[in-house]
């Protein structure tokens, strides 16, 4: 169960220069004076960003007299810092400059401008020379927002190979997570393995695909799963959420309740679990947190005790917790244990990132879904939230989850009940055999990627023009006709980039008939 080890955030610059005026007298001494400082808009107009934007920060400064030497501007949003370095400028007035992040918080967010740090410029006031403060990005209207939908198409694939002539095999299971609609995904197509039947495991009420086979030869045995999902990126409005109560969650449904028990890898009710609550609330949190306010600080103090291990030593919650570290799975069975030991429905969600598990991708994954009442189940991630604050001063990818459109869940919580073996979760499948035949490998594998969209325009000389966006990293795409949809022939070949989204072809067309296209991916 790996998290990526590293998501970059994303950092863009820009320098423009204005000097309205005459230049000053360039024998003054040096004076950097930040005349205006604050958050700003993409485009490095002054203003609140909005929560899922890019947050700028801008700086308007006058120089008086010739620095020393070219300096650096410091800039500062939450827990961290990037430099504007090289900044060669004669004197003048109204300069200025902007630098945009991209991060996984909804404010409020501290910031701060620091004209050279370094104190390289002989400027003689500095006083003038640092500006901070705190914004807010502004929240969506609404308590949820599902934005930035996109398609994408997957896969799960068992291999057993037995030896043949080895032995007896007298009973063998194989079980598929039944992904579902749930949080940030709704799942638009389903094909199970062919030989598969849907069992709704208790306790509670989780379906999987399950194939059962009695006395087989020894062979191998493939088991294939296929589905197709729209996923969205998902930001929250704190204040709506806030509105929740204690006394609302005291009155949930029964389907929301049954998230709150305890189960093999995320015990709630263990006086470890207890103890790690009372440490990380006020003793009086029923008063003065909302259950919003409660789970976010439950997020940031799972950050906060944990360091990131893989392979971890244990899985459960107690453990990981004694520990002090774990991987995603063990952040999660942590973080899902304290809200359920507060009363806040939660349950692990298991599943992978865009990706393919058989070329090195480590992207198998375990993220938390919680609930409030009002709106169903919000997103977390606090080992993702580790990677960007390991201290755990800043509730990252809490609610606010722009990477949950490249997650796919297959599988939810941690109680499956079955005759032959009860067992956790499933993020590729799981197999249980009993006999003395020789088993000489098995895989397991996934597969998820955006589904591509190919699209035709004409273009000068004659041609036809095809985008394929979304283009897959592995394999060759195929641009073949048709006439009738029955009989295809390939047209172009080219060779997919794993560095690129999109794929352009130019072919000239001679005048026919109805012809019909499409791309095909090969092998």
């Amino acid at each position: 169960m790996l998290a990526n080890a590293c998501r970059c955030l994303w950092v863009g610059l820009c320098l423009i220069t204005l000097i309205p005026g005459l230049a000053q007298n360039a024998g003054a001494q040096c004076d950097l004076q930040i005349v205006s400082a604050g958050p700003c808009l993409a485009d490095g107009t002054a203003g609140t960003p909005s929560v899922g934007d890019l947050y700028g920060l801008r700086v308007v400064v006058n120089v008086v007299g010739a620095p020393a030497g070219p300096f650096r501007i410091k800039w500062t949003l939450a827990n961290v810092t990037n430099y504007f370095s090289n900044i060669s400028v004669g004197p003048g007035n109204g300069y200025w400059w902007y630098l945009e992040w991209s991060l996984y918080l909804d404010g409020p967010i501290p910031w701060s401008v620091t004209l050279d740090p370094d104190g390289i410029s002989g400027d003689t006031n500095l006083a003038n020379n640092v500006a901070s403060g705190t914004f807010t990005p502004v929240p969506p209207a609404t308590a949820v927002d599902l934005y930035a939908a996109r398609v994408v198409g997957g896969s799960e694939t068992s291999i057993l190979n037995y030896e043949s002539g080895s032995g007896a095999i007298d009973n063998l299971w194989v079980v598929f997570g039944q992904p579902t609609s749930h949080g940030a995904q709704t799942v638009i197509r389903l094909t199970g393995p062919s030989n598969a039947v849907s069992i709704v495991t208790l306790p509670d009420g989780v379906p999987v695909f399950e194939i059962a086979r009695t006395n087989p030869v020894p062979a191998t045995f493939q088991d294939d799963e296929n589905f197709a999902a729209r996923l969205n990126r998902m930001r929250v409005n704190p204040d709506i959420l806030r509105q929740a109560s204690w006394a609302d969650l005291a009155g949930m449904a029964s389907n929301w309740i049954q998230w709150l028990a305890p189960d093999p890898v995320c015990e709630s009710t263990d006086p470890a679990i207890t103890n790690f609550v009372q440490g990380a609330l006020p003793a009086n949190y029923r008063t003065t947190l909302t259950p919003y306010d409660t789970a976010r600080t439950l997020h940031v103090a799972v950050m906060k005790n944990l360091s990131y291990l893989f392979p971890p030593l244990h899985a459960d919650a107690v453990s990981v917790l004694q520990d002090g570290e774990g991987d995603c799975g063990g952040y999660s069975a942590l973080f899902v244990a304290a809200l359920r030991q507060v009363g806040i429905p939660a349950r692990r969600i298991s599943g992978f990132w865009v990706g393919d598990s058989w070329s090195g991708d480590s992207q198998w994954h375990i993220r938390v879904e919680f609930h409030l009442p009002g709106v169903e189940w919000l997103d977390a991630d606090p080992c993702i939230g580790d990677d960007f604050d390991k201290n755990g001063n800043y509730a990252y990818d809490f609610g606010f989850v722009p990477d949950a459109d490249t997650f796919f869940a297959v599988d939810v919580g941690d109680a499956h009940e079955r005759p032959f073996t009860d067992f956790t979760s499933l993020q590729v499948p799981n197999f249980w055999w009993y006999g003395d035949a020789t088993l000489d490998t098995a895989i397991q594998q996934s597969y998820l990627q955006p589904v591509s969209v190919l699209s035709v325009s004409n273009i000068a000389g004659g041609l036809f023009q095809f985008s394929l966006t979304n283009a897959p990293g592995d394999g060759s795409i195929i641009i073949e006709t048709s006439p009738d949809l029955a009989t295809w022939s390939p047209v172009v070949t080219n060779a997919a980039n794993v560095n690129s989204n999109s794929l352009l072809y130019a072919i000239p067309f001679a005048n026919h008939g109805r012809q019909f296209l499409r791309a095909n991916q090969i092998p």
